[in-house]
């Protein structure tokens, strides 16, 4: 009769069933595992470049799309208007706060 069940009713869902069971740092890494897979540094800009393009930005009031490097070494983006630029810090605004970041953290500035 346990058999019959198995044989024929009884539909195994493989690991749908065991998703619920992640914890949500695994899934962290394993985000983190494959972001880190795509080598993007062919993309970098130099200092210079950036620097150049963010005059550009703050000058004709565009919003500048900036890909940096936060305090964790992690690659985070922000999206704003360039308030302050100086020599080594620009000030963003963005849709709720202000950001500083320094230039030398800045990877891509579009």
């Amino acid at each position: 009769m346990v058999q019959n069940f198995f044989d024929y009713y009884y539909h195994d869902r493989g690991m749908i069933k065991w998703q619920g069971f992640m914890l949500s740092d695994h899934v962290s890494v394993i985000r983190k595992e494959k972001r880190s897979l795509v080598d993007d540094s062919f993309s970098y800009m130099n200092k210079k470049e950036i620097f150049h393009t963010l005059i550009n930005k703050g000058k004709h009031h565009q919003v500048a799309l900036i890909t940096y490097l936060d305090g964790d070494g992690e690659k985070q983006s922000v999206q704003g208007n360039v308030q302050i630029l100086e020599d080594d810090v620009v000030q963003i605004l963005d849709d709720t706060s202000e950001l500083k970041l320094s230039i030398n953290k800045i990877l891509i500035v579009e």
